[in-house]
């Protein structure tokens, strides 16, 4: 599965981390409410687990595409 993220920089205390201000599939479907907006990540390899983990699919099979709006 492939899905676009949009990254908010400068998060956390010293502005290191990151949150997801926006996830979406190619098919257009907006996965509004389905992730934790407010979490805050240090790698998208961290974004990547929880994603698949909100899927129920294995990180493997999950392709991210960071997207700037």
């Amino acid at each position: 599965m492939e899905l676009d993220v949009y990254i908010i920089n400068g998060r956390g205390e010293k502005g290191d981390k990151f949150q997801l201000g926006r996830v979406n599939n190619k098919e257009g479907h907006y996965f509004k409410g389905e992730y934790d907006a407010a979490a805050q990540y240090g790698s998208m390899d961290e974004v990547k687990e929880d994603l698949a983990k909100m899927l129920n699919i294995e990180t493997s099979a999950l392709t991210l595409n960071q997207i700037n709006l």
